[in-house]
């Protein structure tokens, strides 16, 4: 046999060998569906917090800069508000995050967890991310609720909260870590996109909670079912109310819901409709000034020409899907 063929017949074996350890490997991960492995992989990673109280409240969180409290024996490290570690938190710096953390060190695991997050994310918000110019997010993990509260003024219902100028994540640590995460993420690439302005609310909110639900388990989005179903029966917060809401204090918590489902349900009508593209270009209008139907047409084109036609052109897709995601 000559030298040829038995390099062939040994790449071979070796090829085959390679082929049957990924079909294992693939085997093996797959005896649970991914999001279920994750959600295993976070409860080992954030055993022993409080913030497994709160791991069954899936429903949307308002956003508001949190007002970080800075007692005296903090000490300013950047001007970007980056705080030393206080007493009590460990600290990390991975490639793309500063982490400082309550009460337990940073494990290997925790470090790979968050590369993994952040590398698929980024490429899930596209072109966003690419454009952005963030070296690094500052990230702030909370085992108690006390602290959390206590450092970012938080209400009591909250398990996180982002800080866009400051490139800020602060969050209690749980087994829904991931979907929590991922929508603090999206404020931090989306809403920076269009720093130093802010989007639209309904725009920040409606992508955020678009992005979370791409990741999140069919039980964990049964909250949304209800308030689908009453849009594709025509009832729904009227479009020039609805878009101009900067504020969502004055609502009751019935209304707030309404309000996230039909952010999320308009930004799921205009990344169907068509790509991505053009609502990157949708988004761009916006951040360089541009009214909001005058984007929404130059983006969009016909028939789109005023905010009363996306109305009805999302009142005939939410109809058509009759509360079905």
């Amino acid at each position: 046999m000559d030298v040829t063929k038995r390099i062939n017949i040994l790449a071979f074996v070796l090829l085959t060998s390679l082929m049957g350890l990924i079909c294992y490997e693939n085997f093996v991960s797959n005896k649970l569906p991914k999001q279920e492995q994750e959600q295993e992989l976070s409860a080992e990673i954030f055993k022993g917090s409080e913030g497994e109280e709160f791991v069954n409240e899936q429903m949307p969180q308002h956003q508001e800069t949190p007002q970080v409290k800075m007692p005296k024996k903090f000490t300013i490290v950047n001007k970007q508000t980056w705080m030393a570690p206080p007493e009590g938190f460990f600290s990390a710096l991975t490639h793309n995050y500063l982490v400082y953390r309550e009460g337990r060190e940073i494990p290997q695991n925790l470090r790979d967890y968050l590369a993994d997050i952040h590398g698929n994310f980024v490429l899930d918000v596209i072109p966003f991310s690419v454009v952005s110019d963030f070296k690094r997010i500052f990230l702030m993990l909370f085992r108690t609720k006390e602290s959390y509260s206590e450092y970012t003024s938080r209400p009591s219902w909250s398990v996180a909260s982002t800080d866009v100028s400051a490139q800020s994540i602060f969050i209690l640590e749980n087994s829904n870590f991931k979907t929590n995460f991922i929508h603090e993420l999206t404020h931090i690439y989306f809403d920076g996109f269009f720093l130093p302005k802010e989007p639209p609310l309904w725009m920040s909110e409606g992508f955020a909670v678009y992005v979370q639900t791409q990741k999140q388990k069919q039980k964990d989005k049964k909250w949304l079912i209800p308030y689908l179903k009453k849009f594709s029966e025509g009832k729904y917060i009227a479009f020039e109310e609805f878009i101009n809401v900067k504020d969502l204090q004055n609502y009751s918590q019935e209304d707030v819901l309404l309000w996230y489902a039909q952010a999320f349900s308009v930004i799921d009508y205009l990344l169907s409709s068509k790509t991505r593209d053009e609502f990157y270009q949708f988004s761009k209008y916006i951040k360089d000034g541009m009214p909001i139907s005058r984007s929404l047409y130059r983006a969009y084109g016909m028939p789109f020409n005023k905010i009363s036609s996306l109305e009805y052109a999302w009142q005939s897709y939410v109809h058509n899907k009759k509360g079905a995601f």
